[in-house]
C-alpha cells in the first residue's frame, strides 16, 4: 500500500479529512469487538476532537503560548498583540484563565467556547485594531496558564486545552529550559502525536551572546532527544521586544497557508494510526474468499447438481424423474461456514476472526436462507426430446438448472456471508490504513553516531537555530560575500550598506 500527499485547497481539505474521519467512525463501529476497549476509547476521543474542529472549521489557526513559570508567556502575548491584555508578572502564576487575541472580521464564539476562553478574556477587533494587520487574519493567540503552577487546576487547563490547538509555540528561559516538567510532560508527546510547534527561548536579552550559543545549542540538543529534529530555537526578548518579529512572521506564515488546523486534525488521526498499530497485524491485506466456490459447494451439498444431472438424464431418456429438492444438511453448512471464516481472517488478529465469525448469519439461519432460496426457484420442466436433440437439450437443461440453483444460492449467502465480511475487510483496511500513514508521517531519526556527530559540530554551527549565527566566542564571524556583517552584540540590528538602516 503506497501514501501519496496532495496540496488542495481548504474546501476540499476540509471534505477529504471529514471523509477520513467518517470512514474511522464506521470502521470502529464495525470492528469495535476486533479492538481492546482502552485503544478503542482512545480512538472514539480522537475522532470526537477532530469532529468538533471541523464542524468549527479550518479557517481558523489556533496557535498557543505554552510554558513554564516565569517563562515570559504573558509578556510575548502581549508584545505579539500590540497591546497589554494578557496578566503578567507576579499574578500569573495563581491565574487559571486563558487569555485570546482574535485577529479577523467574525467573532470565533463558537471556537472560542469549545477552547474554554471566557468571554472577558477575548480580545476582539471590536476592542482593538488587531484586524487592521491583514497578514494575521484568521490568528487565534492563546494565552495558557503556567503549566508548572503551584495550582494544579492550571495544569488541567492547559492538558485539556493542547490537544484542542493547531500549533504550539513552547515558550522556555534559561534557567528552566532543561526542566524535565516539559521536556518528559509534553515536547516528548508532541513531537509523538506529530503536533505541530514552535520553541522559543525568551530572556536572552539577560544572556551574553557567548551564553546565548550555549543555551540554544544545548536546548536544541534536548529537543532532538525528545523527538522534535526539525523545530527550530527561536531566540526572543519579549521586555526588549528582539525577535517579536520572526515570531510574527513564523505565525503569519501559519495563517497564510491555512493547513495549520488541518494539519492538527490530520495529526490526530496520525495519532489514532499510531493506536491501532497495537490492534491490527502489520503489512496484513485480507482478501475476500472465493465467493463461487463457496457457492458451488452449498448449491452441489443441497442437491442442485444431482438435480440437474437427473433432469438431463430425464430429457436423454435414461431416467423416469427428476428427485425432488431435500433440505440442506445443518454439518455442512456449518463446515463451509467455518472454512470461510477461516479464509476471511487469514493473516489478521485472532479477535478479528471472533469478529468475522459473529459477523456473517449463524449456520442454522443459513441453511434455513439456503433452502428457502431454493423452495423459490421455478425449476425448467425436464421432458422426454425427440431422439435427435436429446443431447443438446440435456446439456441445455442441465445447464439452466446449474445456473438457477447457483443464483439461488448466491443471493441467500450475499447479504448473510459475503456482504458483511466485506464489511469488515473495508473496515480493517480502513483503520490499517491510518497505521500506514502514521509509518509515512514517522520524524527520521538519525543514523547511529549522528548525536556525536552533531556534538563535535557544534561548534562549527552544524546545530544552530535560525537568528543566532555561528560564532562561539562572542566574536563576530567571517561575513558570507555580499552579506552583512554580523553584529557583536547578538540583539543590534544589522545595517545594510545599501539602504543605510537597519535591518534584520
Amino acid at each position: 500500500m503506497s501514501v501519496s500527499f496532495e496540496e488542495v485547497g481548504p474546501r476540499d481539505e476540509t471534505a477529504l479529512l471529514r471523509e477520513r474521519v467518517d470512514r474511522l467512525r464506521s470502521s470502529l463501529e464495525w470492528a469495535r469487538e476486533a479492538i481492546p476497549a482502552p485503544i478503542r476509547d482512545e480512538l472514539h476521543a480522537a475522532v470526537d476532537r477532530c469532529d468538533e474542529r471541523l464542524e468549527l472549521g479550518i479557517d481558523w489557526t489556533v496557535v498557543a503560548l505554552a510554558g513554564g513559570t516565569g517563562s515570559g508567556k504573558s509578556t510575548l502575548f502581549n508584545a505579539v498583540v500590540g497591546v497589554e491584555f494578557a496578566v503578567s508578572g507576579v499574578a500569573r502564576p495563581t491565574t487559571s484563565h486563558v487569555s485570546a487575541a482574535v485577529w479577523g472580521h467574525d467573532r470565533a464564539d463558537a471556537l472560542l467556547d469549545w477552547l474554554g476562553v471566557s468571554v472577558d478574556s477575548r480580545l476582539r477587533r471590536d476592542d482593538t485594531p488587531l484586524a487592521e494587520d491583514p497578514t494575521l487574519t484568521g490568528l487565534i493567540l492563546l494565552d495558557l496558564p503556567d503549566h508548572d503552577s503551584v495550582n494544579p487546576h492550571n495544569r488541567e487547563v492547559v492538558d485539556r486545552i493542547l490537544p484542542r490547538v493547531d500549533l504550539l509555540v513552547w515558550v522556555v528561559d534559561p534557567q528552566k529550559y532543561a526542566d524535565n516538567a516539559i521536556h518528559e510532560g509534553y515536547l516528548r508527546e508532541a513531537s509523538a502525536t506529530g503536533q505541530p510547534s514552535l520553541v522559543v527561548l525568551n530572556h536572552v536579552d539577560r544572556l551574553s551572546t557567548e551564553d546565548a550559543w550555549d543555551v540554544a545549542r544545548d536546548l536544541q540538543r534536548l529537543l532532538a532527544e525528545d523527538g522534535m529534529h526539525s523545530v527550530p530555537v527561536m531566540p526572543v526578548s519579549a521586555r526588549t521586544g528582539q525577535g517579536v518579529d520572526v515570531l510574527r512572521a513564523e505565525l503569519e506564515g501559519a495563517v497564510q497557508a491555512r493547513s495549520v488546523a488541518a494539519d492538527a486534525v490530520a495529526a490526530d488521526l496520525v495519532d489514532a494510526g499510531r493506536t491501532l498499530e497495537r490492534a491490527l497485524a502489520r503489512d496484513a491485506d485480507p482478501e475476500l474468499p472465493d465467493v463461487a466456490e463457496l457457492v458451488g459447494s452449498l448449491a452441489k451439498a443441497a442437491g442442485v447438481d444431482a438435480r440437474a444431472e437427473a433432469a438431463a438424464a430425464v430429457v436423454a431418456g435414461r431416467a423416469a424423474s427428476v428427485p425432488r429438492q431435500e433440505p440442506m444438511r445443518l454439518e455442512v453448512v456449518d463446515r463451509e461456514r467455518l472454512d470461510w471464516v477461516d479464509a476471511a481472517s487469514e493473516g489478521l488478529p485472532v479477535q478479528w476472526r471472533v469478529v468475522i465469525d459473529e459477523a456473517i448469519t449463524p449456520a442454522e439461519e443459513l441453511t434455513v436462507l439456503v433452502d428457502r432460496a431454493l423452495a423459490a426457484v421455478v425449476w425448467p420442466v425436464a421432458d422426454h426430446a425427440p431422439l435427435f436433440r436429446r443431447r443438446v437439450r440435456a446439456a441445455a437443461i442441465q445447464k439452466e438448472m446449474l445456473r438457477l440453483g447457483r443464483e439461488a444460492v448466491r443471493e441467500a449467502v450475499e447479504p448473510a456471508v459475503v456482504r458483511p465480511t466485506d464489511l469488515i475487510h473495508q473496515a480493517y483496511r480502513n483503520l490499517d490504513e491510518l497505521t500506514v500513514i502514521a509509518r509515512a508521517a514517522a520524524p527520521e531519526r538519525p543514523e547511529a553516531g549522528a548525536d556525536e556527530a552533531e556534538g563535535s559540530a557544534a561548534g562549527a554551527g552544524a546545530a544552530e537555530p535560525e537568528g543566532i549565527g555561528g560564532q562561539t566566542d562572542g566574536s563576530a564571524a567571517a561575513p558570507e560575500p555580499d552579506q552583512p556583517a554580523l553584529p557583536a552584540d547578538i540583539w543590534e540590528p544589522v545595517t545594510r550598506p545599501e539602504d543605510g538602516g537597519p535591518a534584520r
